[in-house]
């Protein structure tokens, strides 16, 4: 039993070392190589004009993403809890894939070759560890799930914070932030919903409604002379106040008094940044 727990560790810990040396790797490819970019112009949305365009950043953005995802998927279908798990295998997936995204913009925005390398290398870190978090909160039964959930959770909301103020900072339309933003919460409070062992169905729904909640939030926001800091501070408190009640009542839990307690320290948090206004 111990010689089989053995092989199992290292079974993760090779295919772990060979993601992380492939997505890297790939990186530092799309450092030295050059890609055209692809132009597409729609003349009028709305009565103004609008053009999307994707070039070798944003296929750098994607290859990462989609190499971490499917090393993912594959790391986790060989877990040895695979038949005790709660919740779907997909949903293990969004955190890793979100902090890909984020390490990837991050790499595309450093410039000079020391930031480059400290965030290539940083970044690989904070996707292994990441990896390794979901690895441990696959099962209830697994030792160390309470920690690395807990972990996990705070994650969501510092990822979710830090690309709610790149999408702000780049000052896009409302027309293609809204929906990005949509899906970003939408991912977010899919992963910290399905924590609470409720059936997918259930999680789906209430995601989608706290995803339209932000949605809705963040094109208000959008009129608010405010920072981006500041913005997506506040779209991170109302990720927290939904998702919060949300699992709540996912739990069979939720009573007046934990709506009055994530009321309270959402607004006392909103009071805050309107008072400092970073």
């Amino acid at each position: 039993m111990l010689l089989s727990s053995q092989n199992n560790q290292y079974t993760k810990r090779d295919r772990l070392s060979i993601l992380l040396a492939v997505t890297l790797s790939s990186a530092a490819l799309f450092r030295f190589v050059e890609l055209p970019t692809f132009t597409w112009g729609i003349r009028k949305i709305f009565g103004s004009p609008l053009n999307i365009s994707l070039g070798g950043d944003w296929l750098l953005v994607l290859l990462m993403m989609g190499l971490v995802a499917t090393g993912t998927l594959s790391l986790m279908q060989g877990h040895p809890l695979r038949a005790a798990q709660e919740r779907l295998l997909i949903f293990s997936l969004i955190t890793p894939t979100l902090g890909t995204l984020l390490v990837s913009l991050l790499l595309v925005r450093a410039t000079l070759w020391p930031v480059w390398l400290g965030t290539l290398l940083g970044g690989g870190i904070v996707i292994g560890v990441l990896i390794h978090l979901n690895y441990q909160a696959f099962s209830p039964e697994g030792e160390g799930y309470a920690s690395a959930r807990t972990i996990l959770n705070i994650i969501d909301y510092l990822i979710g914070f830090t690309l709610f103020s790149l999408v702000f900072s780049g000052q896009v339309r409302t027309l293609i932030s809204g929906p990005i933003l949509l899906l970003l919460t939408a991912f977010l409070s899919l992963d910290l919903l399905s924590a609470s062992g409720a059936s997918s169905s259930k999680v789906l729904l209430f995601g989608g409604i706290i995803a339209l909640l932000e949605g809705e939030l963040a094109w208000i926001l959008g009129y608010w002379p405010i920072s981006s800091w500041s913005m997506a501070t506040i779209l991170t408190l109302g990720l927290y106040l939904w998702s919060g009640i949300c699992y709540q009542y996912l739990l069979g839990r939720l009573t007046r008094k934990i709506v009055w307690e994530f009321a309270t320290v959402a607004l006392l948090m909103f009071i805050l940044v309107i008072i400092i206004r970073p």
